[in-house]
């Protein structure tokens, strides 16, 4: 089932969606470092690591269907500096509401298209972003609660140092890495 070239070129700007995410999310990484946050250093380490691997999957997709892929299209300068982990998170959630728009779209082409292959694949990342919009809401709606209470901000740092580095597409693809030790350990 050949894709369109709306269809094509839809599903290549979410390619460089997906990558810009996990830009995104590097620039956050990299304030939680600054900021001596290791536990949400590893949290957003995790994230970027998940993005590259849905463009991958993308990618993948798009060739094994018959699409082009011409070019990828350039990503945005990256946010270094926020007020906040809760404004980083408060960030992130948005950032998901983007993809999340942007994966719909992708999708209500291949229904127009009527193209049953890339519908399938793409109700997957539907699914998806759920969930990724959930994490970050959860972190969201947890730091508000903590609100300044630095002791329990520490803590719950790492508690998010705890998140799992093996990750599975919607689609089966999987990845796997390792960050090393976390806390300024050796």
């Amino acid at each position: 089932m050949k894709l369109s070239k709306e269809l094509n070129d839809i599903l290549v700007e979410q390619v460089r969606r997906e990558l810009e995410s996990a830009q995104v999310y590097n620039g956050m990484r990299i304030y939680f470092k600054d900021a001596n946050y290791p536990g949400a250093e590893q949290w957003m380490t995790v994230q970027i690591f998940e993005e590259v691997l849905h463009a991958e999957d993308f990618i993948n997709f798009i060739q094994e269907i018959g699409g082009e892929l011409p070019s990828i299209g350039a990503i945005a300068e990256t946010k270094c500096e926020y007020d906040s982990m809760l404004d980083v998170f408060e960030h992130g959630l948005e950032h998901e509401f983007y993809i999340s728009d942007s994966i719909k779209a992708c999708l209500e082409q291949a229904i127009e298209d009527k193209n049953y292959a890339a519908e399938n694949f793409l109700r997957g990342y539907i699914d998806e972003q759920l969930e990724e919009e959930d994490h970050f809401r959860t972190q969201v709606e947890t730091l508000r609660e903590i609100g300044d209470n630095k002791s329990a901000l520490y803590k719950y740092d790492e508690y998010l140092g705890t998140r799992s580095g093996n990750l599975t597409s919607p689609n089966g693809a999987v990845f796997a890495f390792y960050t090393g030790p976390q806390g300024g350990e050796e």
